[in-house]
């Protein structure tokens, strides 16, 4: 059906092919704002001239070659597509095998040139405009350099969790031109929804960026995923070949007001969409269709619907696709090329030219194991490992187990080979073998250290600029560490982590403090602290802390900022360090998110257990400016005040007839304190929050919902 009918979202789509009740279908929304965001008025009106522009070039290569609406029973593939997968990871299993890759790929195949095992299976109405695609995919075997590839690469990143920031780990693969491979990010979040892609346009481009993001649970039909997930990189390669949704250009299937919208292509019935697969469904735009003879029933057997049982593309979504490939927008006419095929190296012979690996993990503690896996490539057969400082130090299995007791940091060296080829990898300063767990007290200011290269605090910026040591600013004398953020680019994130710490004695309570200091460049700054801790060295991490936007500092200087006083410092507390964490090697760890704000910085970090032993208490006793929000409140609450002195403070929740329901008592640090309290576990209704010094309080209202 062709409706000129062009909105805002034309450009993207989010798939939701068999998706798991945890993942959100209504990202879409987001994604687009994302980028519309960017644009001004003027930009948005242009925006849509160039889009419908760029959908008449196509219409018009349709009318002009009425021989791709066909199915022509050669066989023959018309074009072949390379592509690369960049997997981010952790170590967990979001970083995939090279088989579930492949996999994906030989699904792509089968769908895209109609030799699926179900394509026979299709309902009567459509069997006739079932589609070969005539379009075929192929992993790169050369990157952009000329250098030998698998066609998948991996990164060792966070991002990996943390949905829209998963693209941001694309500059740690190198550049993989958009106008020459179809780059696939895999991650273990991705913001919510299974896939998402960019339908072609002038304003997205042919940059890396111009490709898929998809879960990992996914991808292909083996490992992490299914047979009922797999078909999800076919719907989203149909957006970046520029196929709508068959209800048209939204995320919203299964509403009446979708009968009004289309999807341009004319074998394609209008519908309302699907979320089920219903092959006895009434046609549910009935009136709309019947001109075409669709008044029976909706395609829900189609790549492009969400009915959990696709099987098919039409030979008019064949057309389109076909002409896309053939427009200039965002480069996907070059990437067919025979150029383009010899530079990417698709169709070489497959032959043994890299050692590759990976270690499930690169920082460690003594006594734990790192497992090896061997990602050579092509076809290796024959492997020698030398590990040294671990245990065994060689070995010619595929993918050893290595155990590391001392603590340092190791080399690790690879010789791969198929009789005839081999290559050496040799990764220098690759595992990190931790000191043992530092005990309590722990207070660490950075007075003793010249740089932090060498001391216990390690540092992880995937695309940021990287905490350092600050010689000149402190809280408590005259050192602290520094996050440059002035101009860092939104998104970069930046990670400080601790080495272990022994918390093994403690047998009542523990508190973790600590002082930052930070400021706004503009009011619309909304960026991120996260704190997180382990309970095992490191292999896991769990939230503990998120301070945001307003809660993070509401001041503002547009110049880069350092704090000249000790009113510019906020101490946080964190009393949430359940006893699953009093273990041997406790590990905690910021990380700090841009948003183009300004400087940022950390001093005092503190853990200790039990009450106030030992502290002597001022004369000023006085708790001013108490906050509690949000409020009402959920999970979390933070309870936010200022004290002149450093001395113990009780923090009490009381109930409605004044029951202590829970109580911490922390060490406040002079001007600004911030508590969080874990609230997830009290009943909703009206709760007190009382503060109290040496007898004084002051008390605050808050609801739980």
């Amino acid at each position: 059906m062709k409706k000129l009918l062009f909105t805002l979202s034309l450009f993207i789509g989010i798939s939701l092919m068999s998706v798991s009740q945890n993942v959100d279908p209504c990202h879409q929304v987001e994604e687009t704002e994302k980028f519309l965001e960017t644009l001004s008025t003027s930009e948005r009106q242009q925006y849509e001239i160039d889009q419908q522009e760029y959908q008449q070039r196509l219409d018009n290569y349709i009318q002009d070659h009425p021989e791709i609406a066909t199915n022509s029973g050669s066989r023959a593939v018309q074009y072949t597509i390379p592509v690369v997968f960049h997997i981010i990871h952790e170590g967990g299993p979001e970083n995939i095998s090279n088989e579930q890759v492949e996999d994906c790929i030989r699904i792509m195949n089968d769908d895209y040139q109609k030799m699926n095992s179900d394509a026979g299976n299709v309902q009567s109405e459509f069997l006739s405009i079932v589609a070969d695609a005539e379009i075929e995919f192929k992993l790169a075997k050369k990157d952009p350099y000329g250098n030998c590839t698998n066609g998948i690469t991996r990164t060792f990143s966070s991002a990996t969790h943390d949905g829209d920031r998963v693209s941001a780990a694309e500059n740690e693969h190198g550049y993989w031109p958009g106008d020459e491979y179809l780059n696939v990010f895999v991650g273990a979040d991705i913001g919510g929804a299974a896939g998402y892609t960019y339908r072609p346009s002038g304003w997205i481009g042919d940059a890396m960026g111009d490709g898929i993001h998809v879960l990992h649970t996914y991808v292909g039909s083996i490992g992490t995923s299914s047979v009922g997930t797999s078909r999800t990189m076919t719907h989203e390669v149909g957006h970046w070949l520029d196929l709508p949704h068959t209800w048209g250009d939204s995320n919203n299937p299964g509403i009446s007001s979708n009968c009004n919208d289309d999807d341009d292509i004319d074998d394609t019935p209008t519908t309302i969409g699907w979320t089920s697969c219903n092959l006895n469904n009434p046609n549910t735009c009935s009136q709309d269709n019947a001109y075409w003879g669709f008044d029976q029933i909706d395609n829900v057997e189609n790549y492009m619907e969400y009915s959990y049982c696709s099987k098919m593309f039409t030979v008019g979504q064949k057309a389109r696709m076909h002409a896309a490939l053939n427009d200039y927008v965002a480069g996907r006419d070059n990437l067919h090329t025979a150029q383009n095929l010899n530079n990417t190296g698709v169709n070489d012979p497959d032959v043994m030219c890299k050692a590759q690996f990976e270690g499930d993990q690169q920082e460690i503690c003594p006594g734990q194991t790192v497992s090896f896996t061997d990602y050579s490539y092509h076809e290796p057969s024959g492997w020698n490992w030398q590990f040294p400082g671990g245990t065994p130090s060689s070995s010619t299995d595929q993918n050893p187990n290595v155990v590391y007791n001392t603590p340092g940091v190791y080399e690790v060296t690879l010789t791969a080979t198929d009789g005839t080829n081999n290559d050496t990898e040799t990764k220098t300063s690759y595992i990190t073998v931790l000191d043992n767990g530092t005990t309590l007290p722990f207070l660490e200011d950075f007075e003793s250290y010249s740089n932090l290269s060498n001391s216990p605090w390690s540092v992880k910026n995937p695309n940021g600029n990287g905490f350092e040591l600050e010689n000149s600013i402190g809280h408590t004398g005259s050192k602290s560490v520094r996050l440059d953020n002035f101009g860092q680019q939104p998104e970069s994130l930046d990670n400080l982590y601790s080495s272990p710490i022994d918390l093994s004695s403690i047998s009542d309570e523990v508190t973790m403090s600590f002082r930052y200091a930070y400021r706004k460049r503009s009011s619309n700054n909304s960026e991120w602290l996260r704190v997180f801790i382990s309970n095992n060295c490191g292999e896991a991490w769990a939230q503990r802390k998120t301070l945001q936007g307003d809660n993070l500092g509401d001041k503002i200087e547009t110049s880069s900022w350092e704090p000249t006083s000790q009113d510019d410092w906020v101490t946080v507390h964190l009393t949430n360090i359940t006893s699953a964490y009093w273990v041997d090697n406790f590990r905690a760890r910021f990380e700090f998110e841009s948003d183009g704000g300004n400087n940022f910085f950390i001093d005092d970090i503190n853990i200790y257990s039990g009450g106030p032993s030992g502290l002597s208490v001022s004369e000023e006793n006085l708790v001013k400016h108490l906050k509690v929000y949000p409020n009402p409140a959920t999970d979390e609450a933070n309870v936010k005040f200022n004290v002149e002195n450093t001395q113990p403070a009780t923090v009490e929740v009381l109930n409605a007839v004044g029951q202590v329901v829970s109580e911490s008592t922390i060490k406040a640090q002079t001007g600004e304190n911030l508590v969080m309290l874990n609230t997830s576990k009290l009943e909703s209704g009206v709760y007190m929050i009382r503060v109290s010094i040496d007898g004084i309080q002051q008390v605050k209202r808050l609801v739980i919902k």
